[in-house]
């Protein structure tokens, strides 16, 4: 059963743990890395769909955007996040599965310092930073969540154009097929379109215009 409301942040954090993205594994790095993901996902999220992918703030640190509750329970009840994060099942809707898939597309291979000092460059975590420091040079907690305004009035827009990048580079790599007013993007590398698959999509009832298709060993066809 799909959400209709926003997703939990911790489920977010655990897809992207069981998609192993959480590299180097119980580390500092490791870490700074989940929570940079969580971030750029709600910044895709807000400029695809307009909407939070979850309602946990997020606070401006050092190093970047964290997630405070993820990064504790990452921290300090490591080995217990790991194990339910291998044995969760999780139930995204369509959008909220399209943000975390394009989430790790576009930023999955990049370091966490890589991550962080992407997110410096960010004007909602500036402001928030900024705002959080003493005039003894401490960092007040309680100042430092992000304004998702801000995220929208300053950032939103780098996001968009991102986004519109990777997908006119995706499609230029990719080869496509209509059928009945469907159109499937798919890679010709990967995937050749045999009588028993273009059966397969011909059967195929959808509620968008466009998707795109992938063999898996395991499942067969993956349409989505």
């Amino acid at each position: 059963m799909a959400r209709i409301s926003a997703a939990d942040a911790m489920d977010c954090a655990k897809w992207f743990i069981k998609n192993s993205c959480d590299s180097p594994r119980n580390s500092y790095k490791g870490n700074m890395k989940l929570q940079k993901l969580l971030y750029f996902a709600q910044l895709i999220h807000l400029a695809k769909f307009n909407t939070l992918l979850f309602n946990e703030p997020i606070l401006a640190f050092k190093n970047g955007s964290v997630v405070e509750k993820v990064r504790l329970s990452y921290q300090n009840h490591h080995d217990e996040i790991i194990a339910e994060a291998n044995a969760y099942r999780e139930i995204f809707n369509k959008d909220q599965l399209t943000t975390l898939q394009l989430t790790v597309e576009i930023f999955g291979d990049a370091s966490p310092e890589e991550l962080s000092e992407l997110n410096h460059f960010h004007r909602g975590w500036e402001k928030a930073f900024e705002r959080s420091k003493s005039p003894d040079n401490f960092y007040l907690k309680e100042l430092s969540v992000i304004s998702i305004d801000d995220i929208k009035k300053y950032d939103l827009e780098n996001i968009r154009q991102m986004l519109d990048a990777y997908a006119l580079s995706e499609q230029s790599m990719h080869s496509f097929t209509e059928i009945n007013g469907i159109i499937f993007y798919y890679d010709p590398n990967e995937l050749e379109l045999t009588p028993e698959i273009l059966q397969e999509l011909k059967q195929f009832n959808g509620d968008e215009s466009s998707y795109n298709i992938y063999m898996d060993e395991s499942a067969g066809l993956v349409i989505f």
